[in-house]
């Protein structure tokens, strides 16, 4: 408790500073005198590149449609019929397509495209990082204008999962992810289409009138790149912005200011400290229980999430029902910790640092500098390692940095890319076919964790067709992590966000959100859909 409430003094005097220079917000989405409406965004970060093909929940989801799409209640066919169906055995896979879809440019859609696209992603020459997603597709084969059939080598029945990836124009697949004109020029079946890109500023979005869906009520979405969470707080006050993406403390403190109100959606976006087995610490089980019983993940989801979030031991999360296993988790227990680590030769020395054989068990703590959820958090995990005589560096780095030391350095790990299957939550993530670092998917598996046990159940629940008999897998999965864990887990978020003006709009609804969570999701995720 005395942590929790350190955690929340230092972080609320953080933002308390945002409601000193609030001025008169000015509402932006309200109709303009001509009777267009334009909804303004802050967004973290500049987009590298809007082809479809880099990743399948970003911006490019309001220029792109796919298969099948995220709805309230999960996966739900969007440019398919209905949900793709499989033979016995789960390696075949057949999408029947919608016959009254038109792309940007005014050519019609049909299976050519869905080939060119998944064909596009196995090609190595498009240098996709989505193609180790789909290992186990051999084939794509259009049967006729509006049939696609996918042939997998090996049953796979997450697959339907994997079909959410954005759809181009097929005339304009071709190239690199960065050097394709769809890098810059996107073509679609999407609600959107791209009016202007200022680099470092912004990105202009214009309504399509001819969508088959209906043309959106939001005639334009004007998306401004601000980095800095203190200036997203700031302009969002000062009405620059009527939207975005904040941290649960910022996003707590602009409620109620301004006319901003916080919306929350659930995720199965999670964080954790990878425990590379590459340093000699991390070899011994014993010390990554240790580890993980000695850290206080409910004073976390408290005091840094201010309660939006749950504290979870394994990745997979309570989003996945009757898949997640509620007994498998760690409680907090530092002197059970310390037994395990003096029992495994770690003993306190003069320093007060544990030490073993003339090694000092001491280690770095990779985080990225601008996101202050996961500073927080290895912050907080510094502290309570060092309670048990660990002592833990901690070094901002960027995404360059990341990806090049991950193999030998510990990290705060953001997981949950796909979270609407447990296969492509944990597959990636705990496999030992994914322990080998590998520079071009460093992120998959950055514990090089094996563990023959659990390769055998995910290989196992991959292939299971009933439901039931999956659940039960992932279950004693999730059980065999606590035993033997590849990391320290800690909690999975709450989206946070703070928006004005949006109850003019519906329907504003809820979904269960990925990794991702800039301004594509949030109460803009159906932005399309607003009437």
């Amino acid at each position: 408790m005395k942590d929790t409430m350190r955690i929340s003094k230092l972080l609320a005097t953080a933002v308390a500073v945002l409601t000193v220079t609030a001025c008169q917000a000015s509402p932006s989405s309200s109709p303009s005198q001509d009777g267009s409406t334009t909804l303004r965004l802050a967004e973290t970060n500049e987009y590298e590149t809007l082809n479809p093909l880099e990743y399948t929940f970003s911006i490019t989801s309001k220029f792109y449609d796919s298969l099948v799409a995220v709805g309230t209640d999960g996966l739900e066919p969007q440019l398919a019929t209905e949900m793709p169906t499989s033979n016995a055995d789960l390696t075949e896979w057949t999408v029947t397509l919608r016959d009254d879809v038109t792309f940007s440019d005014g050519s019609v859609f049909d299976a050519d495209d869905v080939v060119a696209a998944y064909e596009a992603v196995l090609d190595p020459a498009t240098e996709s990082p989505l193609r180790g997603d789909y290992e186990l597709l051999t084939g794509i084969t259009a049967t006729d204008p509006h049939t696609v059939v996918f042939t997998l080598s090996a049953p796979y029945a997450a697959f339907p999962s994997r079909l959410t990836l954005g759809i181009p124009a097929s005339e304009k697949v071709g190239g690199s992810i960065l050097d394709s004109s769809l890098a810059r020029e996107p073509v679609g079946t999407g609600p959107y289409t791209l009016t202007e890109w200022k680099q470092g500023e912004s990105i202009t979005l214009t309504a399509r009138d001819d969508y088959w869906q209906g043309a959106p009520l939001i005639d334009t979405i004007y998306i401004g790149f601000v980095s800095d969470e203190n200036a997203r707080a700031q302009r969002l006050l000062s009405g620059d912005f009527d939207g975005a993406q904040l941290s649960p403390l910022v996003a707590e403190e602009l409620d109620g200011q301004q006319g901003l109100e916080m919306f929350t959606n659930p995720a199965g976006d999670y964080r954790g400290i990878t425990l590379p087995q590459s340093l000699p610490f991390f070899t011994d089980t014993n010390v990554r229980v240790a580890l993980n019983l000695g850290t206080d993940r409910q004073a976390m989801v408290d005091g840094i999430l201010a309660g939006h979030g749950t504290a979870i031991s394994t990745p997979i999360t309570p989003s996945f029902g009757d898949a997640y296993n509620a007994d498998a988790s760690f409680g907090y227990d530092p002197e059970q910790a310390a037994s395990l680590l003096d029992e495994a030769g770690w003993t306190i020395g003069d320093d007060g640092i544990r030490a073993k054989d003339d090694l000092r068990f001491s280690f770095d703590l990779m985080y990225f500098s601008e996101d202050t959820v996961r500073r927080d958090l290895a912050q907080a995990f510094a502290s309570d390692m060092a309670k048990l005589g660990i002592e833990v560096h901690l070094l901002a780095v960027d995404r360059p940095q990341a990806k090049e030391k991950i193999a030998n350095t510990a990290f705060v790990l953001g997981g949950g890319d796909v979270p609407y299957d447990p296969d492509t939550q944990a597959y990636g993530d705990l496999h030992s076919s994914f322990a080998a670092y590998d520079p071009d998917d460093p992120y998959s598996n950055p514990s090089q964790y094996s563990n023959a046990t659990v390769d055998e159940l995910l290989d196992q629940a991959r292939g299971e067709a009933d439901t039931e008999t999956r659940d039960a897998d992932y279950r004693e999965l999730q059980t065999e992590l606590v035993a033997d864990p590849p990391m320290v887990t800690v909690f999975v978020l709450e989206h946070t966000y703070v928006a004005r003006n949006l109850d003019q709009y519906s329907p504003i609804e809820h979904v269960v959100e990925p990794h991702e969570h800039g301004v594509a999701w949030g109460p803009w995720w159906n932005v399309a859909s607003w009437r």
